[in-house]
């Protein structure tokens, strides 16, 4: 959707690394990701294509903070993030470095017309490779640019129209993102995950449930009638990743390989089913989703990269922030242990999609803490 905002990610990098070392690595990067080198072009009415071009990402170092990791407030960080806009001409990644006494800050700004989310955290893996010194699996050759990006100047302008140009459409649709969103964090540990799943297994011996899962129900029980205060009926959409279902998808595929589904409860179900039963309907919707010929039979792999039937979304209600919950488990890509690196390298500080301004994202602090980061367009008490 043309006009959307972006995924963004947040890490603190503490070992002593000098600024053009990282700018350097970053661009090395980049060379092997090159599909983050792209803007978004307008080539008709209600036509777009990706150019592909030098300049289609932007790294912004700002002016160091004299304080320390931990007296650093990671809300005022993430404010002086640049963020990239899903507009015709606009670049569609972007990054942000802001030194501090103890490290340096990464903000990254990715467009979804480009990426998903786990196509983003694997170019952070192989950032940190190239930082590193370290080897890592090069992306797939299962992408839609092949070669190397050309420069601005031999692209005709024409098809590149000033932001004051754009449709009324669009800018209706950028404006309407423009809202206030409220945050907050919920910890969950192993041992009351554990207790819930016993407590499942008691209730109905069929309810093998996932952690991911118990945490989505929990969350819904206890904040649906805050965040979603104007509906009777809420959708609960979950993303699932195509590369691990389709076996003709590389697992290391670069682009945007991920399918919503679409759970519906209404509010009366969330406050009468007990946390294992609305956590295994989530597990059995998501089940029929996730098999191989669903996932062939709504989508393909063509010369332009993965395709998903456009009718299928016909069935589908329009986004609608009064009524939608976007829950996505992330937990296995929000660590820089989980990269295989120690934690003395740093952390992942903010893992978020503010595209969807009521959301529910599943991240893991330490090994033995779970939390989820809660969005809402309203106060969270």
């Amino acid at each position: 959707m043309i006009g959307i905002e972006q995924t963004e990610v947040l890490l603190f990098y503490k070992k002593e690394t000098s600024i053009s070392k990282l700018k350097e690595s970053l661009l090395k990067t980049i060379e092997h990701y090159n599909l983050f080198s792209s803007r978004l072009i307008m080539i008709d009415d209600n036509k777009f294509a990706l150019q592909y071009c030098t300049d289609g990402f932007v790294i912004n170092v700002l002016p160091s903070i004299d304080e320390p990791f931990d007296r650093i407030n990671i809300e005022d960080i993430k404010k002086m993030m640049v963020r990239v806009k899903t507009l015709p001409g606009e670049p569609l990644f972007a990054v942000t470095g802001i030194p501090v006494k103890d490290g340096i800050f990464g903000g990254i700004s990715c467009s979804h017309a480009i990426s998903d989310g786990i196509s983003l955290m694997l170019f952070l893996f192989s950032w940190m490779c190239i930082i590193e010194g370290k080897n890592f699996p090069l992306p797939s050759n299962q992408r839609l640019f092949k070669g190397k990006p050309v420069s601005i100047d031999r692209i005709d302008k024409a098809f590149i129209p000033p932001l004051s140009e754009l449709s009324q459409e669009i800018q209706n649709r950028v404006k309407a993102g423009d809202i206030k969103t409220f945050s907050k964090r919920e910890y969950f540990t192993y041992e009351f995950l554990t207790q819930i799943k016993n407590q499942a297994i008691l209730e109905n011996k069929k309810y093998i449930l996932s952690n991911n899962q118990i945490i989505t129900s929990c969350l819904l029980k206890k904040y649906h009638n805050h965040i979603l205060p104007k509906t009777d009926k809420i959708f609960l959409k979950h993303p699932i990743s195509i590369r691990d279902v389709n076996p003709d998808i590389d697992s290391f595929y670069i682009g945007n390989a991920v399918f919503v589904n679409l759970i519906e409860f209404t509010k009366n179900e969330i406050d009468t089913m007990s946390i294992p039963q609305i956590a295994y309907r989530l597990k059995e919707s998501i089940h029929k989703i996730r098999n191989e010929n669903f996932i062939k039979e709504i989508s393909s792999f063509s010369r332009y990269g993965l395709e998903i039937k456009t009718d299928l979304y016909k069935k589908y209600p329009a986004a609608n922030i009064d009524t939608d919950i976007v829950a996505s488990n992330m937990t296995h890509l929000s660590d820089f242990e989980s990269f295989g690196f120690s934690s003395n390298i740093g952390s992942i500080v903010h893992i978020g999609m503010p595209y969807y301004k009521t959301s529910f994202i599943m991240l893991k602090e330490k090994s033995d803490t779970i939390f989820a980061e809660i969005t809402s367009i309203y106060p969270i008490p």
